[in-house]
Order: structure tokens, then C-alpha cells, then sequence
């Protein structure tokens, strides 16, 4: 198997850096590049990961700002496999949600994630082959009570990313979306700071219109890795335009 370059964009921690780890074991990542904002943290997973038959580099990249995608995506133009995880959460009331505040989310979960799979959308077309996963949120499909800002930005990225698929997947490029449902992470450490009253995110809230999971578990990040390093791979070379639930069930209640 052709060994290439994979890229992980908010490699830094939670589920990007799981994604990190996991197609570093992939047999088709030949060189790794890693993307996000800490440096720190990135060069320490950079060192974690790097081994003889594994080139591993850290770019500092923040999705926020065009000038930035760019520089990450032209320093790893041969991309074969992208992976997206960045993303920045905030909660509070649809009734005293700023402009400034939607814009904030905005700029990185839906422009600077498009963007920057436009990026190396553009890149791929022209060899006529490569695959590009970014991570959702059941958010985006199902409203959730203090969510305005990430669920909105959830919801445009999918489609916005579909779109791209349309143009793309006839010119051999793959393009997939997975939509976790609450994983521990230090995103959902965060949510639980906005419902107080949730003691255990699985168990659900009639009060916040959220469902049970079925299943009585939050999500891993590590299993979130494992479905992108299968949407990224070879044996998933028939799927395009997906949106994957991982979720343990809970949309079976929506």
C-alpha cells in the first residue's frame, strides 16, 4: 500500500489529537502533519508520535484566519487524508446571543473548517484522488437548548461540506462528515458547565429537550478516531457525502 501524507487540523488535544494517534498506526500515513493552535502541545505530541518510518511535523495553524489556513495548506499540498477537528464551544440563551459572539463560532466551525477543506479540495482535484473527514455534531441535525451558536455552525458546516462533495467526489475526491454525540472530551467538559443540572450527559434531560442514549455512555474520543481512520481509508472507498452518528443511539429519541 502507497504510504502518504495525512493531515490532522485541532491536533492539539481531545478528539483531533486521538485522530492524531490513530492513523499515525495507519499502514497508508508515511509522513504526519499535525495542525492547531498550541505549539506546546503539538510539539509534544509531534515527539509522542515520531518514529523511524514516520515523519512527523507540527504547524501552527488557527482556522480563524484565512491567511493561516493557507500557509497549512500549502505546506502540505501533497495531502492525501485530511482530517478536521477543530472547533470552539460556547453556550448561552438564543434570546441574548450577540452578534460578535455567533461570529466568534463562526469563524472557526464553519468558515475556517470549509475553507479549509476547500483548500486542499482544490489541491486533491487536481491528482484526482484523495479524502477529507471533518467532525460535526448531532448538534447540527437536532436542536439543542443552549446551543445556538455551535448547533448553527454544526448544521452549516454539514451542509456547506456536501456541497463541496457535489463538485468534488466525481473528481475523485472523498468528502465525510462524522457527528458525535456528547464524547468526554474538553469540549463536553464545557457543556456540563452549561447544564448544571445534567449530572450524566447519557442519562438525558426533558428539561433541556435532550434524549437518553440508549446505550447509558458517553462517547470516546478514541472511538470517534477509529471511524475517521476507516472514512480516511481505502476500505471506505465507496462512501462519499456521509454524515456518521456517533452516538450511541440517542437520535433514535429525536
Amino acid at each position: 500500500m502507497e504510504r502518504g501524507t495525512t493531515v490532522v487540523v485541532g491536533a492539539a488535544y481531545g478528539i483531533g489529537a486521538a485522530i492524531a494517534r490513530r492513523v499515525a498506526r495507519e499502514p497508508w500515513t508515511g509522513r504526519l502533519v499535525i495542525a492547531g493552535r498550541s505549539d506546546d502541545l503539538l510539539a509534544a505530541l509531534a515527539d509522542e508520535l515520531r518514529r523511524d518510518d514516520l515523519e512527523v511535523d507540527a504547524v501552527h495553524a488557527d482556522l480563524a484566519d484565512e491567511g493561516s489556513i493557507a500557509a497549512l495548506v500549502a505546506a502540505s499540498r501533497d495531502a492525501e487524508r485530511v482530517a478536521i477537528a477543530s472547533g470552539i464551544y460556547t453556550g448561552g440563551s438564543a434570546l441574548e446571543t450577540t452578534r460578535a459572539e455567533m461570529d466568534r463560532i463562526f469563524a472557526v466551525n464553519l468558515f475556517g473548517v470549509f475553507f479549509t477543506a476547500q483548500g486542499y479540495a482544490r489541491e486533491m482535484v487536481t491528482r484526482r484522488s484523495g479524502s477529507i473527514v471533518a467532525i460535526g455534531s448531532i448538534s447540527g441535525r437536532f436542536p439543542r437548548m443552549g446551543q445556538i451558536a455551535y448547533g448553527a455552525s454544526k448544521a452549516g458546516i454539514r451542509q456547506a461540506l456536501r456541497v463541496l462533495a457535489m463538485e468534488t467526489v466525481p473528481l475523485g475526491v472523498r468528502i465525510n462528515l462524522i457527528s458525535p454525540g456528547p464524547v468526554d472530551s474538553d469540549m463536553m467538559s464545557a457543556l456540563k458547565a452549561d447544564h448544571p443540572n445534567v449530572d450524566d450527559l447519557a442519562v438525558g434531560s426533558p428539561a433541556a429537550f435532550r434524549p437518553r442514549v440508549p446505550d447509558g455512555r458517553v462517547g470516546r474520543t478514541e472511538q470517534v478516531a477509529a471511524a475517521a481512520a476507516f472514512l480516511l481509508g481505502p476500505d471506505s472507498a465507496h462512501i462519499a457525502f456521509h454524515d456518521l452518528y456517533l452516538d450511541g443511539g440517542e437520535t433514535l429519541g429525536v
